[in-house]
């Protein structure tokens, strides 16, 4: 076990920092003067507004700074909730972006900065994916209005290098925006800021995080790079996140932390993951399924999926969870890897069954329908070009 004394750092990537320490929300106004800037607009949603007291914080820390709120973020990011924040920002003429919460907030931030900086309708800069791996990648615009993200979950759109899902409900799935110009510019994680968020939704996303970090691994454009990457964050996301409960902040900067390598992980292989991230964006985005627990539910039944064509990758992934692979061969190392994921969340009492988040039987096959239009497919272990085996994984789910 590592010490789990006072983390701090300050990580400088290319174009993107990370701020890492207990209360690091006070000294924002240092980052903002770094970038130039001085309008600054927070992105929130209502809840993280109302019941802790992040925003405040930022709100305070900006001091003059600060021009304004937009609390109008939901889940999955409707495509509606960015039309209302470029409104707000016509109104108030922001130079830069404080995304304040979890992932929906990060992407639907990200989806305010392309469409205001750009003009037209989100469609416009939406991926377009054809089974089973041909990916169109729309003009964006040159410059956008930078963004600043103070995260409050254990997940990581904040460092994605794509720019997130939005949900279509007129479509009826969700849309990825092209990342190109609106990844944060600075990522400030705060120790502070991690204890207000409930539990349950820490260690959702925080699976959501593993998951990347598996499907990083024996993805196709899996490289080495990517795998000391995913690797690592394997080993500490196993170590740390069954003490979050506790709620130390120190214990929760680290596990943030492991949940920042996926992410950089999936830079690394250009963005490529597979089937879980495909159907687990549109389990949430058609039936309002958290995104952790989406993928908490359906992650055990990927890994078995994929296990004849990774299964070599897959011994990997044993290897970082601590197994002893020395007397197995590599299939039953994927599979006792698949089956420690399956136990990790049932501690965490994380639900185990679709059915149990109040997905329809009826509805698998709608899920089925969206997900082959999704990107993440395109690296996928398995090629896949029909719904097939997309229903398998499902009902096995189900």
């Amino acid at each position: 076990m590592e010490n789990h004394g006072s983390l701090e750092y300050h990580y400088k990537n290319i174009g993107q920092d990370i701020i890492c320490g207990a209360e690091t929300i006070s000294d924002i106004n240092k980052t903002l003067d770094g970038l130039n800037v001085s309008r600054a607009l927070i992105v929130c949603g209502p809840t993280i507004l109302s019941k802790a007291n992040v925003v405040q914080r930022v709100e305070a820390a900006l001091g003059e700074k600060y021009v304004g709120i937009f609390s109008g973020v939901t889940p999955h990011s409707p495509i509606n909730t960015v039309e209302d924040g470029v409104q707000v920002c016509k109104d108030l003429n922001p130079d830069v972006i404080i995304a304040v919460g979890g992932g929906s907030t990060s992407d639907t931030a990200k989806g305010i900065s392309m469409v205001w900086s750009g003009g037209g309708d989100i469609h416009d800069y939406a991926i377009k994916f054809e089974p089973p791996n041909k990916i169109i990648h729309p003009e964006t615009p040159d410059k956008t209005v930078p963004i600043i993200a103070v995260p409050t979950t254990l997940g990581g759109a904040e460092l994605s290098a794509g720019g997130g899902g939005f949900t279509d409900k007129e479509l009826g799935r969700k849309i990825s925006l092209s990342g190109r110009g609106t990844r944060p510019k600075v990522i400030i994680i705060d120790g502070e800021a991690l204890t207000t968020t409930p539990m349950r939704i820490m260690l959702g996303t925080a699976i959501g995080q593993l998951r990347i970090a598996i499907e990083s691994v024996y993805s196709t454009s899996h490289n080495p790079i990517g795998d000391a990457l995913a690797l690592h964050a394997i080993r500490m996301i196993m170590e740390y996140l069954p003490l979050c409960i506790d709620r130390d902040i120190n214990v929760l900067l680290h596990t943030k932390t492991a949940a920042c390598l996926p992410m950089l992980a999936m830079s690394a292989v250009g963005g490529g993951l597979g089937i879980n991230t495909a159907i687990a964006h549109h389990v949430g985005g058609l039936y309002d399924v958290n995104h952790g627990e989406a993928n908490a539910i359906l992650l055990p039944h990927t890994m078995r999926f994929n296990l004849d064509a990774s299964a070599d990758r897959q011994v990997l992934i044993a290897e970082a969870m601590g197994i002893d692979v020395s007397k197995m061969d590599a299939e039953s190392s994927g599979l006792v890897a698949a089956e420690k994921v399956w136990q990790l969340c049932r501690d965490l009492e994380l639900p185990e069954k679709l059915r149990e988040v109040d997905v329809p039987k009826n509805g698998l096959e709608y899920i089925a329908s969206a997900t082959l239009h999704d990107r993440a497919l395109a690296t996928n272990p398995k090629p896949i070009s029909d719904a097939t085996p997309i229903m398998d994984v499902l009902s096995k789910a189900w």
